[in-house]
């Protein structure tokens, strides 16, 4: 898969808040939730056998203290993964509005992040001018210091695209409104369906193998 390749399909597209806290959820219940019930049914195999040790001799306090802290591991544990996701829902709300552009292949996918000073930049092209118009009125105005030492230019980051290639380590899952691409122990991301027509959705389909 390469950049230069033409995609097979590609889309701008928004994530809804909401669907990205759906999709968490699921996320959770297919890869998270079966961990926890795992520890949890093992921990409360544990406590009870401490449970009848304590109902056998109640003299012994190492016994309690080795129940309780099964109780607690347990509780910690379900905790943390309900804290997670209002941890995810609360820092998502800052990147709710931004576009990304995903091109998919018959071999994977390329996910683009817009970056919002360029999208401004392209739709209000006469604001390229103002800089130089007020360097212009500094230098007439001022004491000619801000030729000598300029200011130093905002550095931004460009944000890398994600590309996927399709194989063992790449999940995906379909969902009523949206693909999720699992990147196996990394990362997921969301597709909204919204944005494809019938039958973009059944070449794609074909293309995730799902």
């Amino acid at each position: 898969m390469h950049k230069k390749d033409v995609p097979v399909i590609s889309r701008s597209y928004h994530i809804p808040l909401a669907m990205f806290d759906d999709a968490f959820r699921n996320f959770q219940k297919k890869h998270v939730f079966p961990v926890n019930i795992l520890l949890t049914v093992v921990l409360l195999a544990i406590a009870g056998v401490y449970i009848r040790a304590a109902i056998v001799d109640n003299s012994k306090t190492l016994v309690y203290l080795l129940i309780v802290a099964c109780f607690a591991i347990i509780l910690v544990r379900w905790y943390k993964t309900f804290r997670l996701r209002r941890a995810v829902h609360d820092a998502l709300k800052e990147i709710e509005s931004d576009t990304y552009t995903v091109s998919i292949f018959e071999d994977g996918l390329v996910i683009h992040t817009e970056d919002e000073k360029s999208v401004e930049t392209a739709e209000n092209p006469e604001r390229e001018a103002l800089p130089a118009e007020s360097d212009a009125q500094q230098s007439s105005d001022g004491n000619g210091f801000q030729q000598i030492f300029p200011e130093e230019s905002v550095q931004t980051e460009t944000i890398q695209d994600t590309e996927i290639t399709f194989g063992p380590d790449v999940k995906i899952y379909d969902f009523p409104d949206y693909f999720m691409v699992y990147l196996v122990k990394q990362n997921f991301y969301v597709i909204p369906k919204k944005v494809f027509s019938a039958d973009e959705l059944e070449t794609l389909k074909k293309l995730f193998h799902i």
